[in-house]
């Protein structure tokens, strides 16, 4: 959800506003809209993410690499901890907010387990559900 989450963040960064939940899922829809045909990923691959259901399939996993970097939680095939803390803290509503940078810093070193940004990315995610799944959302 945090990942999620801040992956909409950097869309609407430049509000510096927290958002809702209802925004978050806005955006969260037109970065879908993006980032599902660049890696051909059915709806039935996706959907199951917000269940705590991963598919580690290739596309799945790029899929929500994409979501990262549209975020700006994912640079240089890297993830930016400190980039999501700050959309977390700019853009998270306060009701998620500290659970949410929770999650993230019991996740933080994840990512350094794998060299494909995909698989980073699919495992931090996977990781952020597992330790909150009541805050998790995922486009």
């Amino acid at each position: 959800m945090l990942l999620s989450t801040i992956l909409k963040f950097l869309v609407l960064v430049a509000t510096c506003h927290a958002m809702t939940m209802k925004q978050i899922r806005n955006t969260g829809k037109m970065m879908r809209k993006t980032c599902q045909p660049k890696n051909n990923v059915a709806d039935d691959k996706i959907d199951p993410i917000m269940d705590g259901v991963f598919i580690e399939e290739k596309e799945v996993k790029c899929y929500i690499a994409c979501i990262m970097k549209m975020a700006n939680t994912m640079k240089n095939n890297k993830f930016n901890y400190e980039a999501a803390l700050k959309q977390a803290d700019l853009l998270l509503p306060d009701e998620i907010k500290e659970p949410a940078k929770e999650a993230l810093a019991a996740c933080k070193k994840v990512p350094e387990s794998y060299k494909d940004m995909c698989d980073a990315s699919f495992f931090i995610t996977k990781c952020v559900y597992e330790h909150n799944p009541g805050i998790f959302y995922f486009p």
